[in-house]
């Protein structure tokens, strides 16, 4: 992975995304929260967001893929134009993608409260990816992908976890859990982790 910057300066959302000013514009447009309630109106999010240290639902975090018109949300591709050339060509072209109907999703608004973040995953097409940072850090551990699933994510003891195991279900942790939990255990045993932390106006690629 690597850090690059100044690759958002042109970006108009550099100057004009805030949770307040985007619950101005998207406060009643659905994004998707990973619930099966059809979406969360991002008023809620932004009002989680802004509660104070301890108090937000880490759960509220937005990972949403939907830019059409009908979304609510199509206006925000043009507060960040001229996405940064970290590839050449069309990577969808070569690889799994290349060969299916559908082309992959492959731009996402995401956003969180404080402590918030994704479970440990592997993108599952196998691609590199970049992310860009405009409001907030954001820390990323990234492990080489033959670092086996069951490393990254052993059983969970907690009442709950143990209640899905009986039924035959692996619940992974949060990304909070994650790190308090897991990730101790697992740095200086040669898994090869790399840690970063991102910054706002930062770009991570992988």
């Amino acid at each position: 992975p690597i850090i690059v910057e100044d690759l958002l300066d042109e970006w108009p959302a550099s100057n004009s995304w805030s949770f307040s000013a985007l619950r101005q514009r998207i406060g009643h447009a659905l994004v998707d929260c990973g619930s099966s309630t059809g979406g969360v109106p991002f008023y809620l999010v932004a009002a989680n967001a802004e509660r104070s240290a301890g108090r937000a639902d880490l759960a509220l975090y937005v990972f949403d893929s939907d830019f059409s018109e009908d979304s609510g949300k199509a206006g925000l591709l043009r507060d960040v134009s001229g996405l940064p050339s970290l590839t050449t060509g069309d990577v969808f072209n070569a690889g799994a993608a290349a060969d299916d109907r559908d082309r992959p999703v492959w731009r996402w608004l995401l956003a969180g409260p404080a402590g918030s973040g994704t479970c440990m995953h592997q993108d599952p097409w196998s691609y590199s990816s970049w992310n860009a940072s405009l409001v907030g850090s954001k820390r990323w551990v990234l492990f080489p992908p033959d670092v086996s699933r069951e490393t990254l994510h052993p059983p969970r003891t907690d009442l709950l976890g143990r209640a899905a195991a009986f039924v035959g279900i692996a619940l992974p942790r949060r990304a909070a859990a994650f790190m308090d939990e897991i990730l101790p255990a697992l740095r200086g045993c040669g898994h090869g982790e790399v840690e970063l932390v991102q910054q706002p106006g930062e770009t991570v690629a992988f």
